[in-house]
């Protein structure tokens, strides 16, 4: 039986995942012969859910909701030995992922947009126990997104992010972490760091360094220096899409990524936008891991 679990986070981004309930179902019943839904109510229903699905061999799974429901699919899925093939509608504030498969924005033209007749293999990477599906960070701007709460996502979207992330950046301070990869290392002062899966942040190509989504490689990005002058140098670069030219960035391409801190600071990795491991950390990328879904208009 040709199945498929839809998983909707009512409280992603605005919260109004519901909605589109009913247009959803309708759309994947042309395609597969049962349909399941089910409705996150706390923060890793959607893991456990993803955990289910592929446990009893769904053929798919349906993500409705941000960049942190696909990151607890994906941690659901990734240490299976049958993974079901993932599709995603994006209802939350960033939907970066979404963005880098080209899946429409607007939700009735994202569920009009599969045919389900095209699939990709993706990478993701692990940081100690947790699945991430584009980014680990750390930095001012990270940890401002973990301060933004449910009820200000709703109202202000991303200009809930950019208030607390201004405002971060005035009183931040250096991390002092000693990065070891399997193409270089860096020990010393860091004020943000990013191991990226994509070379692109929405619509912005910040790097043509290591494009594939599909090698089992990651951009690993250290800016080492926190004034506002390198900072704003440092964004120049990133909107020309030659990040890693910046004087102040150290650029590794790198499958096996260890981060420990060096001044006893406890902190904090951002995985796609959600609290993740204290260092030290480990993080790993796993070559063609998740099996996703393709919109008509996908061209590589």
């Amino acid at each position: 039986m040709k199945n498929i679990m839809v998983i909707i986070n009512p409280k992603a981004g605005n919260e109004s995942a519901n909605m589109i309930k009913n247009q959803l179902v309708s759309h994947l019943e042309k395609y597969f012969t049962a349909v399941n839904v089910k409705v996150t109510e706390k923060s890793g229903d959607a893991e456990l859910f993803a955990k289910q699905a592929a446990q009893e061999k769904y053929e798919a799974i349906c993500s409705v909701g941000g960049d942190g429901t696909i990151n607890e699919i994906f941690h659901g899925i990734s240490e299976q030995l049958y993974r079901p093939k993932v599709t995603i509608i994006p209802s939350g504030t960033g939907n970066l992922l979404a963005k880098v498969l080209r899946i429409p924005r607007i939700r009735s033209r994202a569920i009009k947009s599969f045919e389900f007749n095209r699939t990709k293999l993706i990478d993701i990477g692990i940081c100690n126990d947790r699945a991430f599906n584009l980014f680990a960070s750390i930095g001012p701007v990270p940890d401002a997104m973990h301060e933004v709460t449910s009820k200000e996502k709703k109202w202000f979207g991303l200009l809930a992010y950019l208030k607390n992330s201004m405002e971060n950046l005035a009183s931040s301070e250096e991390y002092e972490l000693d990065i070891q990869t399997d193409s270089g290392s860096y020990r010393g002062k860091v004020d943000h760091l990013v191991i990226s899966i994509t070379n692109k942040l929405g619509n912005l190509v910040f790097t043509k360094k290591n494009q594939s989504l599909s090698n089992g490689k990651a951009n690993v990005f250290i800016l080492k220096d926190r004034r506002f002058t390198t900072r704003l140098v440092t964004f120049s670069s990133a909107l020309s899409g030659k990040i890693e030219e910046s004087e102040k960035v150290e650029h590794f391409i790198a499958s096996n990524i260890s981060i420990t801190s060096l001044d006893q600071q406890e902190t904090c990795v951002d995985l796609d936008g959600e609290k993740g491991p204290i260092l030290p950390v480990k993080v790993e990328i796993l070559k063609q891991h998740i099996e996703v879904y393709l919109p008509k208009n996908y061209k590589d």
